[in-house]
């Protein structure tokens, strides 16, 4: 069957999302993907979203539409907002299809409001994890988004069977991996002050947020016991970073790894051209997907990664294809894998290439919007 006859009619997609440009993370990049993507395919593509600053609502200049509601308070990462509670539901009954991205327990109230002929999309990103008593509370409530749902989109098999949430979708489940656009923005220098502590020795790039689920502590007791040509540079803020830094420092792993900070576009690329290899040192289903996996893959990078039980990390990380995985909080395994990967050129090499073809057969920002659309047009009936 040719992918035009499994495009739909355009019609009206509302996305619910958390964020969008110019505040983004992991979910809000599939957002803007998939919004931009159906509006280039002619759809006609509205986003309700939050704003952690004064933003106006308007176009993005990609065809899509951006509402958005400014947040007063976010307990457990949770945005809360009545104008977008209102938003959503005004923009989202006018709509053929609601995509709503979850974790967001707001949106997932505002769809239990939605009228039946409104089908309704549940991009489940991931399940809420580590949420002690409000887990617990909101459990009924998603609960019944699941059964309000038309369609359910996993991002990999892999999470959708080990998720204690998806069970019972059954034929409404439909999985669409997470795609990427090829590298958009080329890479400039290094930053000077990362360029001078790196000199001529093999780098060990991790990008993400400095929080537990990421594992950036096993990471910093690997390094350890890396090569001596060898460093790790770990890009990216949050709230561990004090307790990062003094981990390194007690371990005397000042030379070792540093904590980068945020980079920008230019600066990350640069790193990314410059990396030996990849690490994801996560140890929690917390880490769904892993998109900044299929980004280095963009570059041709080898990874490390971990066999987190029921994510979908170690299936986007091919082990032996497109790198190596370790158990999770494993250090001497992620030191161990790191170090194969640096002492042997031939290895590195395949599994660099393996990771570019990996992500051109599988994780393309084209085959993703396509395949979307396609849910769409399922849930529509067409």
């Amino acid at each position: 069957m040719s992918s035009e006859s499994l495009s739909p009619r355009p019609g009206r997609v509302v996305h619910w999302a958390k964020f969008y440009p110019p505040e983004m993370g992991g979910m809000e990049s599939v957002a803007v993907s998939l919004a931009r993507g159906a509006a280039q395919a002619g759809w006609q593509v509205e986003v309700v979203c939050f704003a952690k600053v004064h933003l106006p609502s308007g176009p993005d200049g990609q065809g899509v539409q951006v509402w958005r509601a400014p947040v007063r308070w976010a307990p457990a990462s949770q945005p809360l907002s009545l104008r977008y509670l209102w938003l959503a539901w005004r923009r989202g009954r006018q709509a053929d299809v609601v995509h709503l991205h979850v974790p967001n327990m707001l949106a997932a109230l505002a769809a239990l409001a939605l009228p039946r002929r409104t089908r309704v999309l549940v991009h489940w990103h991931s399940d809420v994890v580590g949420k002690g008593l409000l887990g617990r509370v909101l459990a009924p409530l998603e609960r019944a988004l699941l059964r309000r749902a038309d369609r359910v989109v996993a991002t990999s098999q892999a999470y959708a069977d080990g998720s204690p949430s998806l069970r019972g979708i059954g034929q409404r489940l439909r999985v669409v991996p997470i795609g990427v656009p090829e590298p958009a923005v080329q890479a400039g220098a290094l930053d000077p002050a990362v360029q001078a502590w790196l000199g001529p020795r093999r780098l060990v790039l991790a990008v993400g947020r400095l929080v537990p689920y990421k594992g950036f502590a096993t990471l910093v007791d690997a390094a350890a016991a890396l090569p001596s040509d060898a460093a790790v540079v770990i890009v990216g803020g949050g709230p561990l970073h004090e307790e990062l830094s003094q981990r390194i420092a007690a371990a005397g792993l000042g030379q070792r790894v540093l904590l980068a900070g945020r980079q920008g576009d230019a600066e990350l690329a640069a790193l990314l051209r410059r990396a030996a290899l990849f690490c994801l040192p996560s140890v929690e289903r917390s880490e769904a997907f892993g998109v900044v996996l299929v980004e280095a893959m963009t570059h041709g990078l080898p990874i490390v990664a971990t066999r987190i039980p029921g994510s979908g990390v170690p299936w986007v990380n091919a082990d032996g294809e497109s790198g190596l995985n370790v158990p999770p909080g494993d250090a001497a395994a992620l030191a161990k894998a790191c170090t194969r990967l640096l002492s042997d050129e031939p290895l590195r090499a395949a599994l660099a290439q393996g990771a570019r073809r990996r992500y051109e057969a599988v994780f393309t920002e084209a085959a993703s919007v396509q395949a979307m659309l396609a849910v769409y047009a399922d849930a529509l009936g067409r």
